[in-house]
């Protein structure tokens, strides 16, 4: 009697396995082809990727650009400052040919303005520091640089700033 259960059981399992692969067959066999709807979400979905990823690609890009423009102009910024430092610390005012920039002080309150024939503009200023700003020094008179380089059609610019010590003819050595 068990055994006849056996059997049973046997023959069962092996009817519903053979249904199983009768079925994936007929679904998988039983197609006659693809239909345009299915072929159009298919095509519109490999477009929303590739778009995204294009979109991506051109930002990536343009920013690669942004950052190299700022990085030249932040590197001609500090030549300039480096150079109206240098010059202020011998004695000597600095010349705006040799600079290749316009010192923007002459014009009354207009210190920065972006001018596309000069977009490198620089001012000082003669101030003293007391020395509570700088500790262990009493006060020091010298020169407030800042200096504005223009980029990006006058969009965007780096700015910097620098004190530079007063020439005195007792500082040379």
């Amino acid at each position: 009697m068990p055994e006849v259960r056996r059997e049973e059981a046997q023959v069962v399992q092996l009817k519903r396995s053979i249904i199983r692969r009768n079925c994936w067959q007929r679904a998988f066999f039983n197609q006659k082809g693809v239909t345009l709807i299915e072929t159009v979400i298919s095509i519109a979905i490999i477009l929303i990727i590739l778009i995204s990823i294009v979109g991506a690609l051109q930002f990536g890009q343009k920013m690669i650009v942004i950052t190299d423009s700022k990085n030249n102009e932040s590197a001609q910024a500090q030549e300039l400052i480096d150079s109206i430092l240098t010059s202020l610390s011998e004695g000597s005012v600095p010349n705006e040919t040799v600079l290749r920039a316009k010192d923007v002080v002459a014009e009354p309150y207009e210190k920065f303005f972006y001018n596309p024939d000069i977009p490198r503009q620089y001012y000082y200023v003669e101030k003293t520091v007391s020395g509570n700003e700088i500790p262990g020094h009493g006060d020091v008179t010298g020169y407030l640089v800042k200096v504005r380089v223009y980029y990006n059609s006058g969009k965007s610019y780096v700015e910097l700033q620098a004190f530079a010590k007063k020439y005195a003819s007792e500082d040379v050595v």
